[in-house]
């Protein structure tokens, strides 16, 4: 299996910038084109810049009508905040390259994550809200709630303090080394991974199952995974520590590039691919098709199982396709009429056991010290209970939660965008989560082409996570597919 080193996976990859002009609209019958990609996501646009900058001709089919897939900006809201891919961290070459390449402006909003600059005392605190009540930090060391596990008495729960475990006791020499043969004798359950460590169930269910990161708990995630990711983050604070994000918002990027690659046709879904030996024809639910020597299809694990494959898969990769699971996220924008934080002397970011997850304050307008939103995101199971009542009473239950445990905030929050990955049926969930034993046996499954159909995005990174991982991926199968042409 080829993979790219460490270097490979944070080089930035460059190229001579050219001009054309976008022609997103109705598809047409036509000869083959060297290559069509599906999907208008960072992977699916970066393969389709690549591949047209050495002179093939290359389509993009996207569902959606917009391009950007999992990058979402909520553009109604003051400070563009993202229900998709949030931040463009130090370590993501390709992102920051492409960015500089077509213009795109980039702030860095380190400095202004999940941060009140009216807390009082200490600006960096996230409130602890469990059983009801805000639990001051004071209070939290002797709280009858509190079962965090010995050492850790003083520390509030969640992915901070976990986090530092994993981090502590991760046994690989290198992140990359997650994929080696060698590495599957890590790949146990991260709940196993806690109780060897001697945490309890209540200490397990409280820092991990509470707010959960990755799958729906402790239990169906590896902790191989976390091993590498957790390895791979630091990297990225390592090269340097910025989160930036688009001044446009971060779909502004996806859009610049499907710009600078022409020929994008929206509001076409992709119903099956055909492959004939010669040809393989993408035949879409409007009836329109699309031919070429070759196909990259970029679409998210769950909305490959509704596609018809003519030949079918092999039974490796359609075993992966429909069983490798993707995180559910639900993300709910709470707008300010009123700086109510200053009226109770606490951050309006909270880490809370109730429906709304965990709150962040944003503050991505052009005064940094104004906070712009809170996102509530609930993970997890608790995604899939707010999708259960719907957007509007999801909303409406969420600025109710918040209003409970902080009345200082009554009838000063307004609601201001909802987000469900899971109920989108273009996405089908957000990024993928590997339950244990699946990375050695699915990872190498989804990378593999079938006959003249290739694959990327960002379940089939191996190098790197999210928005890098998809543009890792979209430059690896180009570089597979261009070496075919």
């Amino acid at each position: 299996m080829n993979r790219l080193s460490r270097r490979g996976a944070l080089a930035v990859t460059t190229a001579a910038a050219g001009t054309s002009a976008a022609i997103i609209g109705r598809a047409r019958a036509a000869d083959p084109v060297d290559v069509v990609v599906i999907g208008a996501g960072l992977s699916g646009l970066n393969a389709a810049l690549l591949i047209k900058d050495q002179g093939f001709k290359v389509t993009v089919v996207e569902g959606r009508k917009r391009v950007g897939g999992r990058m979402n900006t909520l553009r109604t809201v003051e400070g563009n905040p993202e229900m998709g891919g949030d931040s463009i961290l130090g370590g993501y070459g390709r992102m920051q390259d492409i960015a500089r390449r077509l213009n795109v402006e980039l702030v860095n909003h380190e400095g202004r994550r999940d941060l009140s600059p009216d807390a009082q005392k200490d600006p960096t605190t996230v409130e602890l809200a469990l059983g009801g009540k805000v639990i001051k930090k004071a209070d939290w060391p002797t709280h009858p709630l509190n079962v965090m596990p010995e050492g850790g008495k003083d520390r509030f729960p969640g992915r901070a303090f976990f986090q530092a475990q994993i981090d502590k006791h991760n046994p690989l020499k290198a992140f990359e080394d997650w994929i080696e043969p060698e590495s599957a004798k890590f790949d146990g359950t991260t709940y196993d991974f806690f109780k060897k460590l001697g945490w309890s169930d209540a200490a397990i269910d409280l820092n991990y199952n509470t707010n959960v990161q990755y799958g729906t708990s402790a239990h169906d995630t590896s902790i191989l995974m976390w091993f590498f990711t957790q390895a791979w983050f630091k990297l990225q604070s390592d090269i340097e520590r910025v989160a930036f994000k688009a001044v446009v918002g971060n779909e502004g990027i996806p859009e610049a590039m499907a710009k600078e690659v022409g020929d994008v046709h929206t509001g076409q879904r992709v119903a099956g691919i055909r492959e004939d030996g010669k040809v393989v024809e993408v035949v879409c639910e409007s009836g329109a098709s699309f031919k070429a020597k070759q196909v990259i299809c970029s679409m998210p694990v769950p909305t490959m199982r509704w596609l018809k494959f003519d030949p079918l898969l092999p039974p490796a990769k359609s075993k992966a396709i429909r069983t490798v699971p993707v995180m559910k996220i639900t993300k709910v924008v709470m707008v300010p009429t009123a700086p109510f934080w200053r009226e109770d002397g606490m951050s309006p970011a909270m880490w809370t056991d109730t429906d709304m997850g965990e709150v962040r304050a944003l503050r991505e307008g052009e005064d940094p010290n104004k906070v712009t939103c809170l996102m509530a995101w609930a993970r997890g199971y608790l995604a899939d209970k707010l999708d259960t009542i719907g957007e509007q009473e999801a909303m409406a239950h969420v600025i109710a939660e918040y209003e409970k445990l902080r009345p200082a905030a009554k009838g000063k929050l307004k609601p201001g965008g909802f987000k469900s990955w899971q109920n989108d049926p273009f996405a089908g969930g957000d990024w993928v989560v590997w339950k244990p034993g699946q990375i050695h046996e699915c990872l190498p499954a989804l990378r593999e082409p079938a006959g003249r159909i290739h694959f990327c995005g960002e379940h089939t990174a191996v190098s790197n996570r999210g928005m890098e991982g998809a543009m890792e991926s979209g430059e690896r199968v180009a570089l597979e597919v261009m070496a075919l042409l």
